[in-house]
């Protein structure tokens, strides 16, 4: 099973429609392919379950044999920062567990996308941030850069701390959020010369998202590495 960190610039920047992308395009390759998000904030009850948006989406894409509870084991109402959601329902983030639910999916399936939540720095609980899950995990990292003013800004200081914490960067994907936005190629152009990572591809401005459309403009073949660290 290969597996990757799905992460981002910042929140809001399509980490979700990138990570659905990618599992509709191994899909369509004939894979098996799941998507994990540990930890979901916003979630209403539907069905008897503490769902988000984010995380349905995942599940109606993958077609690996896993359920809700797996791809998402900590499940919080408010939409706020993880660490305030922890503090205020009295839990901790169990490393264990989702250890636990990555060697149940081995023999389920060929690839999994594990997306985080916010930015590749944002904190999960009060000691433990999302780099801290990924280098407890040993996963190779996809990152999603949200293409609007700024982003150049936001992309080398992620890229940075990720190669700080001497973290393995496989690829990235310029996602384009804002639809006017000026200078778009030269934009690009700087990042692919400065992020010494593959751009997996740019997908454009699309205001009804489908991740199949989008998957098009993706390029699985240039990870720069296809070794499962887990």
């Amino acid at each position: 099973m290969y597996t990757y960190f799905i992460t981002g610039t910042d929140t809001n920047i399509g980490k979700t429609a990138i990570t659905c992308s990618l599992i509709a395009k191994l899909t369509e390759e004939g894979f098996c392919v799941g998507g994990m998000k540990p930890v979901a904030a916003g979630c209403n009850i539907e069905n008897g379950y503490m769902i988000s948006d984010d995380v349905k989406k995942i599940a109606e894409v993958s077609n690996a044999d896993i359920n809700i509870n797996e791809i998402n084991p900590y499940q919080f109402e408010a939409p706020i920062a993880p660490h305030i959601s922890f503090k205020k329902n009295k839990k901790e983030i169990d490393i264990h567990l989702i250890k636990k639910y990555l060697r149940s999916f081995e023999n389920k399936m060929d690839y999994l996308f594990m997306e985080g939540v916010g930015g590749y720095a944002v904190p999960l609980t009060e000691n433990f941030s999302t780099a801290n899950l990924i280098e407890a995990l040993n996963i190779p990292i996809i990152l999603v850069v949200g293409v609007k003013l700024g982003c150049i800004n936001h992309a080398l200081l992620t890229v940075e701390s990720i190669l700080n914490k001497k973290q393995k960067l496989s690829g990235w994907v310029a996602n384009r959020i804002d639809e006017h936005m000026l200078a778009y190629d030269d934009n690009v152009s700087f990042l692919k010369e400065n992020i010494k990572a593959p751009c997996l591809g740019e997908v454009p401005y699309l205001k009804n998202f489908d991740p199949y459309r989008a998957s098009k403009f993706i390029d699985i073949a240039k990870l720069n590495d296809k070794v499962d660290l887990y």
